[in-house]
This record gives structure tokens, C-alpha cells and sequence, in this order.
């Protein structure tokens, strides 16, 4: 394989075969029929960005998780980023002994 630039065409780099790896990822949604189908592609029916991290402060507010001053909309993603991922994802995130016990079933 090799890497080359668009433009001039020089030669970046050459990678044996045996040293690629390939992977395809599918996501696929599967529906009941067609008015489900249209339901799910409705730009209406999700939310939007800005509603998510509405929701998500309201929630850290009403909990005492966050500052009451940060109840504006001008409080950076950057400082909102770390709440929401101690909140919200890592309480749901594998454990390591949950992850060995899920490959031990392959090893």
C-alpha cells in the first residue's frame, strides 16, 4: 500500500500488505414499516443540541451536580464536557472485570 500526496503525487509512505488492517463498520435501522420509517426520519421528532444540553443542565441544577450560575446559556461546553461525562456516561461505562468477562467468552 502506499501513501501518496494528491497533488504533487510524491511518495509519503509504503505499508506491507500484512501490516493494513480493514474493518467495515454497518449501522443499520430496521423499521416495522414505512410510517415508522418517516417518523424516524422526521428532522422534528429529535432533539436538537441545544435541547439536549438544556435538558441535561436543568437536570444537574435540579440534582445540586452543578452551580446555580451556570444556568445561562453562556457557560462553555468545556466546562459543561466533564459534569456531563461524570453524570451521564461514566456511571454506565464497562468496568474492566466486565469487559474480561465478556472476551473470556472468546479467548
Amino acid at each position: 500500500w502506499r501513501v501518496v500526496e494528491t497533488d504533487t503525487r510524491e511518495l509519503i509512505c509504503c505499508v506491507p500488505e500484512e501490516d493494513i488492517r480493514l474493518s467495515v463498520s454497518c449501522k443499520f435501522h430496521i423499521f416495522r414499516n414505512e410510517e415508522e420509517a418517516k417518523q424516524y426520519e422526521d428532522p422534528k421528532a429529535g432533539l436538537t443540541p441545544e435541547q439536549m444540553i438544556r435538558t441535561m443542565k436543568e437536570d444537574l441544577l435540579m440534582r445540586g451536580k452543578i452551580p446555580e450560575d451556570w444556568a445561562g446559556e453562556d457557560v462553555p461546553l468545556y466546562q459543561l464536557g466533564p459534569v456531563f461525562y461524570k453524570e451521564y456516561i461514566q456511571p454506565r461505562a464497562p468496568t474492566t472485570q466486565d469487559v474480561e468477562k465478556a472476551w473470556a467468552k472468546f479467548l
